[in-house]
C-alpha cells in the first residue's frame, strides 16, 4: 500500500515515470533518486535506486553510506551491520559507531 492507503506500492522506477515522466540514466542521476527518497523516508525505494551508484566509484561511497542506513531503517539490522563494514572500508570512517551500536544492541551478530 501507498503512504496514504492508496492501492500497491510503486517501485522506485515507476514511481519516477509517473511523477517526473523518466528515470536517470547514469549512476549520478540515480544516487540523486536514492538521495530525495530517503528524504522522504521511502526507504525501500532508496535501497532500489542505490545498484547503479553501488557499481560506480565515483558514488560507491555515499550509496553504501544511504544503503546501511536503510537497511537500518527498514528493520534489516544483520544487512545494515553488513552495509556499515563496508561503508567503513570505502572511507565512511563515522559509521565505525554504527558498527559498534548494532553489535551491542544486537550480541548475536558477528562480523564477517
Amino acid at each position: 500500500m501507498n503512504s496514504d492507503g492508496s492501492g500497491p506500492k510503486l517501485s522506485a522506477r515507476d514511481s519516477l515515470v509517473q511523477t517526473i515522466g523518466f528515470v536517470p540514466k547514469d549512476p549520478l542521476g540515480w544516487l540523486y533518486c536514492a538521495r530525495g527518497f530517503y528524504k522522504l523516508r521511502q526507504y525501500h525505494q532508496v535501497i532500489e535506486c542505490l545498484t547503479p551508484a553501488l557499481r560506480n566509484d565515483r558514488t560507491k561511497k555515499e550509496a553504501q553510506h544511504l544503503l546501511a542506513f536503510s537497511f537500518m531503517h527498514t528493520g534489516q539490522v544483520e544487512a545494515a551491520l553488513g552495509a556499515f563494514f563496508k561503508s567503513v572500508v570505502l572511507g565512511n570512517e563515522t559509521d565505525w559507531q554504527c558498527v559498534v551500536e548494532l553489535l551491542l544492541d544486537n550480541p548475536k551478530l558477528k562480523l564477517t
